[in-house]
């Protein structure tokens, strides 16, 4: 029997968890932390289901501890683990080799890496298979090995620079109207528009925050009332300031939140549930004297951590001092304020969905260009959100390389459940490297025939059928036409896409799906162009989200022919 929660297709849809209630299935891989990741989703109930057994489950008493596919013919996946646990055969460890860039620090990451069986290595060149490393350290990189993840995609700095990411928003209101893109401030990217700056400050005055494009942690912010006060020697983003924020006790605080892409083609989008919730050390004053105050109009904990007021939080389930978990946050809000959180989630998925379509189109691109695989690259993104008094949510900036280190006990806690959950989400094969001598050994003790990654799996050639198809689908692209037509006859190929689905999902554990499900093919119109697996997945959704073992079970009968894999 298997522990599955049947998912409620409608993304938007939430119910308040009692935080009381301490009645809930408990598994080592997935709900070990479930105390702090109580949000405020609405799920149907847990059922026990006989019709679809315990693999994908990631169960380590399982003889070889991997986590096996859904599927046959399907290599299994290692398992993350925060604490030192069952560990891998020699033959298989040798070959787990993690790469840790040199100027990056060990960091959460890297370090349950190694509990899960990799070793590091600082040289690019040997044959690591993960990494954690900086945008700088990923563009020096001359090529991916076929069987490497790396956390970065070709060209996220559409989304990670903020003069990019504003130029992408511009493009989106332009084209779709500023309602469908309200929630990131009113932003002048310097030196350019410098005179429209001028003049939109001396009609309408109020306060600006000024960032270097490229710079995270606060570095190099400032709050400012006047031109004068911008330097003219280099490039500037500046976004009208929020003078009126939610306050918590009189202080400001923001939403670090953890957007995951795990796929660019077809779009997967997934965010963490939770957060991390950041809170200024000096009380709120909205006046022009105070504006140099950082402790005050910034909520970084890099920033906060130097002043003597911080006080840092080792308590998930208590909020206080100057960080607590967005879990915590919901709670407290429902209690004093008796605030719509299903509205305020339903918003910030909203937002985070549509920030990554309107880079979709230059990430779509980088990525064809670069790589022949789907299995390289995942990327996880920080997403700043600030409320505002009427709880608002607006986009800050987005970070591509969020600091995944311990600052504050509580970051320890939740950032290494993060990259727990999120390393087993996007799924790492053993390598092929094993010689014919080691793959004998393991098939020999642990009777499994399928051990290494499978280029096979994750080739993007297509062939002729594959072709063909896709054309005809994409010629009339019409839902009504591609729900009923798409999923008649799937090729190797669907399959292929739609196995990976299906196994990343059994590992969402504390992420939201959010794209797709079954609503969003209403996001589709702000796509620069359809993508045929978008529609695949839509139609895949559509027919199957609400029965999922029904879908599982129609591959499950093509695997075992082997038909993925012709």
């Amino acid at each position: 029997m298997t522990i599955q929660m049947t998912e409620d297709c409608t993304s938007t849809c939430f119910s308040k968890l009692s935080y009381n209630n301490n009645t809930y299935f408990e598994d080592d891989e997935l709900y070990t932390y479930i105390e702090i990741t109580e949000t405020l989703l609405k799920a149907r109930p847990y059922r026990i289901r006989r019709t679809i057994p315990d693999v994908g489950s990631g169960d380590k008493n399982l003889s070889l501890p991997m986590r096996f596919s859904l599927f046959a013919y399907v290599p299994p996946f290692i398992i993350f683990h925060t604490n030192e646990t069952t560990k891998l055969p020699a033959e298989i460890t040798k070959h787990l080799i993690w790469w840790q860039a040199r100027k990056n620090p060990t960091g959460i990451v890297t370090n349950t890496a190694k509990k899960s069986g990799f070793k590091t290595t600082n040289s690019s060149a040997d044959n690591w298979c993960g990494t954690w490393c900086s945008t700088a350290a990923y563009s020096r990189l001359r090529r991916t090995k076929i069987y490497s993840k790396v956390n970065h995609f070709p060209s996220s700095i559409e989304l990670g620079d903020k003069i990019a990411l504003s130029k992408n928003f511009r493009r989106m209101k332009r084209k779709f109207g500023s309602k469908n893109f309200d929630f990131i401030p009113l932003t002048f990217i310097l030196p350019d528009e410098r005179y429209l700056l001028g003049k939109f400050m001396q009609k309408n005055g109020g306060f600006w925050i000024v960032k270097p494009p490229d710079c995270c942690a606060g570095s190099g912010i400032k709050i400012v009332s006047h031109l004068y006060e911008i330097p003219t020697y280099r490039s500037f983003v500046v976004q009208r300031y929020i003078s009126s924020p939610r306050l918590i006790d009189g202080t400001k605080f923001d939403l670090r939140l953890y957007v995951l892409l795990t796929s660019i083609d077809p779009l997967r989008i997934y965010v963490y549930k939770e957060g991390l919730v950041r809170l200024a050390t000096e009380k709120y004053v909205n006046h022009v004297n105070t504006l140099s105050n950082k402790f005050m109009h910034l909520t970084n904990t890099s920033v906060n951590k130097f002043n003597p007021n911080f006080k840092p939080n080792d308590d998930p389930n208590q909020c206080k001092g100057n960080m607590w978990t967005l879990s915590c946050l919901w709670k407290y809000l429902a209690s004093t304020d008796n605030v719509d959180i299903i509205k305020i989630w339903t918003k910030i998925k909203d937002i985070a969905i549509k920030t990554v379509i309107s880079a979709e189109p230059s990430l779509y691109k980088a990525w064809k260009k670069t790589s022949m695989s789907t299995y390289n690259f995942y990327q996880l993104f920080g997403f700043d959100v600030l409320l505002d008094k009427h709880y608002r949510p607006w986009l800050l900036e987005v970070n591509d390389f969020p600091s995944m280190e311990s600052d504050t006990p509580l970051c320890k806690l939740i950032k290494g459940q993060l990259a727990k959950d999120y390393l087993n989400l996007v799924g790492f094969h053993v390598p092929d490297l094993l010689s014919p001598k080691e793959l004998k050994v393991l098939r020999v003790i642990y009777k499994k025939h399928v051990i290494c990654y499978n280029r096979h799996l994750y080739s993007n050639m297509l062939t002729w059928d594959d072709r063909k198809k896709q054309f005809a689908i994409m010629k009339k692209a019409s839902r009504k036409y591609y729900l009923k037509s798409i999923l008649k006859n799937l090729t190797p190929d669907d399959v292929r896409v739609l196995i990976k689905h299906e196994d990343e999902i059994t590992q969402s554990g504390r992420f939201e799906r959010v794209f797709p499900t079954c609503d969003t093919y209403q996001y589709f119109t702000f796509f620069e162009e359809s993508r045929y697996y978008n529609l695949l997945l839509d139609a895949w959704e559509h027919e199957y989200g609400r029965n999922r073992s029904k879908g599982i079970e129609r591959l499950r009968k093509l695997c075992k022919k082997k038909y993925h894999l012709s």
